[in-house]
């Protein structure tokens, strides 16, 4: 009798480890506010398209290194629809203005990988990070920018890699450390805070950015973060969103051409659910792939597989690299690359 109640005893504790542990994941998904949820139903971004053509940017090609994520991060903020459902009130934010300087000093740069150099700063009471072609410190021209925006309670540190090889591609990349990304805010001010540093001496990239030259990607929450962010800056000219949980409702509104990348073993954002009908309704340029087996994390696991596309969207509109567009057209690099599935572009 005794030995039976010591085995009820942990099977009854282990019952509730097991609760505890279901409650938890069911409280990540709730949104930060009653504007846009995260991870299963991130934010989207539409605007007009800022479509420069004066510029002295890189067009290099990228060798991106290719590393093994953390753990998969969860996803939601406060008011989130379950899966199938819809946002009610889509966002309606304003484009930010330039906020408040508080810039601080910025870290040191680290250029101990000799491609891609990298630092940290704080701007409006969040950290952000920069990384950049190391080559861009010594050299002449401008680099265009990438703003990133993370995913449902994950900061920059998550996606690193991934960052690394798209400034290696050429690219100003900016980040922060904001885990709820999905009003757009903390997106639009990197931008400022990046174009505030072409204008300062003091840092290590002083008239090396191009200001008119800016794209918008983020993963999951970040990735509805960035098509919203689209139609809400007018800065940005393209959006690349990896495994976005975008309403379709909200990516209707978006003209700029966007990338959607997904996977095909993403059960945490269902591409059928959140990603596909987002690329069916937006009004630009589209471009939708899934990687096979992908999970939700894949763009850090297989860092060179989506990279190496990510970086080439990003030289089409940022580059003015035309030759680029034939890899996103139907019977090009993409549709034909075997690591890709469910190919279809449109306005290519």
């Amino acid at each position: 009798m005794k030995g039976f109640k010591s085995i009820l005893s942990i099977i009854l504790v282990f019952t509730l480890v097991l609760c505890v542990a279901s409650c938890g994941k069911e409280a990540e998904g709730a949104t930060t506010s009653n504007t846009l949820s995260a991870d299963s139903g991130d934010v989207y971004y539409p605007n007009d398209q800022n479509n420069d053509t004066t510029d002295n940017t890189f067009s290099e090609t990228v060798a991106p290194p290719t590393d093994t994520p953390v753990s998969t991060p969860p996803a939601a903020s406060q008011n989130t629809p379950t899966q199938g459902e819809t946002a009610n009130t889509p966002p309606t934010q304003a484009p930010t203005q330039a906020p408040t300087q508080s810039q601080q000093t910025p870290s040191a740069p680290n250029t101990s990988n000799d491609s891609v150099g990298e630092y940290t700063a704080e701007y409006n009471g969040n950290k952000q990070a920069v990384f950049y072609p190391a080559r861009a410190v010594s050299g002449n021209g401008t680099y265009p920018i990438i703003a990133w925006a993370n995913g449902t309670a994950v900061s920059y540190t998550f996606y690193t890699d991934f960052l690394k090889a798209m400034a290696e591609g050429g690219y100003i990349v900016v980040a922060n450390d904001v885990t709820m990304a999905a009003d757009g805010t903390a997106q639009m001010a990197s931008i400022d805070f990046i174009i505030s540093e072409n204008s300062n001496p003091d840092s290590v990239l002083y008239k090396k950015i191009n200001t008119k030259k800016i794209g918008v990607a983020g993963h999951s929450q970040g990735g509805r973060c960035a098509v919203n962010v689209a139609s809400m800056d007018s800065r940005v000219s393209c959006v690349l969103s990896v495994a976005g949980s975008n309403y379709a409702e909200e990516a209707e509104k978006n003209a700029l051409p966007t990338f959607f990348m997904t996977g095909t073993s993403d059960w945490i954002v269902s591409s059928s659910q959140w990603v596909k009908p987002a690329y069916d309704l937006c009004k630009g340029p589209a471009v939708y792939a899934s990687y096979v087996k992908g999970t939700h994390t894949s763009c850090n696991s297989d860092v060179e597989s989506y990279s190496n596309y990510a970086v080439k969207w990003f030289d089409i509109w940022l580059k003015n690299d035309d030759s680029a567009k034939k890899v996103f057209r139907n019977g090009g690099e993409l549709a034909n690359d075997g690591k890709w599935q469910d190919f279809t572009s449109k306005g290519m």
